[in-house]
């Protein structure tokens, strides 16, 4: 298809081709409807009663990538689009989604060149993307702003200090040191349910730096082989005045801007007023110990790994004020973690016959090709130990593990096949995490295999988070600077010090129930008003913390893809 040289131009099909089909060949058809429409004045998809747009990864895409465009319509269509010098006919009709009438894939893998392009269909222009080997170089160092931004205690981009009294343990009242570490969002307070993956995904994504801030922090969560700490600070942080973080005056029962609480994961159900639904603490001591091990903390580590198979089960975050919570409900995949990296660091046999008992208990990730799940209930979303795990296996367990990610691939693969922009993930709060996991899973499968089945799959996930999506936005803040991008997020930096917080990964859109559900203020003007749909709703203001709101985690997962793509 790619190769056909036919050059009609792409054309709104109406009543008048329909009647045409009869008694003419469709060149003919092509040809006369053109000529009809031209006269009528609305050959352009943007005339009235024919918008259309053509959504591109606004980044771009490395030469031998698949590359597909979506040309979404509110008519239908016919004829070829250009990419460079490649005409390509737009192919069938992918049928209705969202809120488009009609879908095109448009596909231009077979360019190859590197250069400056755009996409170019009956009187539509794309944004321009870059096609070349290096077309993601200087993303990651755009990821690595915002990250910097993040950090509590010291921070390098305001040049202030914050919470150097963090700690108040709830428990015993004693204060403990608990300064460091990363703001988690656009608030103030610090989860180690995301810390502890951060740390071990930066070191392996080569971001040594920024690990090693986040490591003296975790390095003090576990202070005694009993203890393990899964929140610093809770919601009573979102209580007015709103300021940014080195002027928080949040009340924590020590006056306005003292100690924050330190809540020790107890194994149990916790909160004040709402209860969440801990069970044990293995998924963050788990997790804790994986990534204490690859940063060198051995002895910490093995104390953390002890603790969490003395207590089973899941830490979650606690709530205060408002009943949300990281309801995680996985631990296996983070004991096999925990127990992969202490093999690696020890050599000792014990810790890889524990990693297998676990990887082969944790199985293929449940979540993947399923409508919904909770909030941060699979975190996070791709087991990454499986990898981890693969170089050291033996070869039965190799293919156990390949089997395991396949088959959590497959399910996605074909849940995506259902739509034209092949979204195979659903669209629950932070749904961005669940993309990049798949993306990052279908990369890791490709490497352990050598099978490139899933790579479509991995880059049409990827390309959903750079502008290849219905309202074709960049999710990542001011990423690209040309493009168009998340804009106004959910961060008291851009609120209050008209501080663009470049770099981070936003939640993305959610079904339209869970947007409402959390909607707490006016939305106010809504740029993207004619792209809200049933299938999923994304807005581009500062008050809508549940799709605008910039995401440690989710901005560390997608900077571990690209240094693994």
């Amino acid at each position: 298809m790619l190769a056909r040289a036919v050059h009609e131009l792409p054309t709104p099909v109406g009543p008048v081709a329909a009647r045409a089909r009869g008694s003419a060949g469709p060149t003919a058809v092509r040809r006369h409807l053109a000529v009809v429409l031209l006269l009528a004045g609305c050959a352009s998809p943007s005339g009235p009663g024919g918008a259309a747009w053509i959504r591109v990864n606004q980044i771009g895409y490395r030469c031998d990538d698949p590359k597909i465009a979506i040309l979404s319509s509110e008519r239908p269509w016919v004829g070829t689009f250009r990419v460079g010098g490649l005409v390509a006919d737009i192919g069938d009709d992918q049928g209705a989604w969202g809120p488009f009438a009609h879908n095109y894939r448009l596909d231009f893998s077979a360019l190859r060149e590197p250069g400056r392009y755009a996409v170019e269909c009956g009187g539509v222009r794309s944004p321009q993307f870059t096609i070349g080997d290096d077309a993601y170089a200087a993303v990651p160092a755009r990821l690595g702003e915002f990250l910097r931004l993040q950090r509590c205690g010291d921070n390098p981009v305001s040049g202030e200090r914050c919470h150097q009294q963090d700690g108040i343990d709830v428990e015993t009242g004693a204060r403990v040191d608990l300064v460091g570490g990363w703001h988690d969002a656009g608030d103030r307070l610090k989860h180690m349910i995301t810390t502890s993956y951060c740390v071990a995904a930066l070191h392996l994504a080569g971001a040594d730096d920024e690990a090693a801030h986040g490591f003296e922090l975790l390095r003090k969560i576990h202070p005694d082989p009993d203890t393990i700490y899964v929140q610093i600070g809770d919601d009573r942080d979102h209580l007015p005045p709103a300021t940014l973080w080195h002027d928080d005056r949040s009340d924590y029962g020590h006056g306005p801007g003292g100690p924050r609480a330190a809540w020790p994961a107890t194994g149990a159900p916790q909160g004040p007023k709402y209860l969440n639904a801990s069970t044990g603490v293995a998924n963050l001591a788990g997790r804790t110990a994986a990534a204490l091990a690859l940063m060198g903390a051995v002895e910490k580590a093995r104390s953390a790994y002890a603790l969490a198979m003395r207590k089973p089960g899941v830490a979650m975050s606690v709530p205060v004020r408002a009943p949300y919570y990281y309801g995680e409900s996985t631990w296996r995949d983070d004991a096999e973690w925990g127990a992969v990296e202490l093999f690696v660091a020890t050599g000792e046999r014990a810790f890889l016959d524990d990693a297998i008992t676990h990887a082969r208990a944790a199985g293929a990730s449940l979540w993947m090709g399923g409508e919904r799940h909770g909030h941060y209930e699979f975190f996070p979303y791709v087991n990454l130990a499986h990898w981890r795990l693969h170089p050291h296996a033996p070869d039965d367990v190799q293919r156990e593990l390949e089997e395991f990610y396949r088959d959590g691939l497959e399910r996605v693969r074909v849940r995506a096949e259902r739509n034209p922009y092949r979204l195979g993930t659903p669209l629950v709060w932070c749904s961005v995490n669940d993309v990049v996991a798949v993306a990052t899973q279908a990369v890791l499968y490709e490497r352990m295999t050598g099978d490139r089945r899933y790579r479509t799959l991995a880059t049409e996930a990827r390309d959903w988070i750079f502008g290849r999506n219905p309202w074709g936005v960049s999710f990542v803040v001011g990423v690209p600077a040309d493009g168009d991008s998340a804009s106004q997020p959910h961060h008291l930096f851009w609120k209050l010090a008209d501080h663009l917080p470049v770099g981070g990964l936003v939640d993305g859109p959610v079904y339209r129930d869970i947007n409402e559900g959390l909607k707490f203020d006016d939305f106010g003007v809504d740029r993207l008003a004619r792209f809200q749909s049933e299938v999923g709703v994304y807005h581009d203001v500062f008050a809508d913390f549940s799709t605008n709101e910039p995401i440690l985690d989710g901005t560390v997962s997608l900077l571990l893809l690209l240094r693994l793509w």
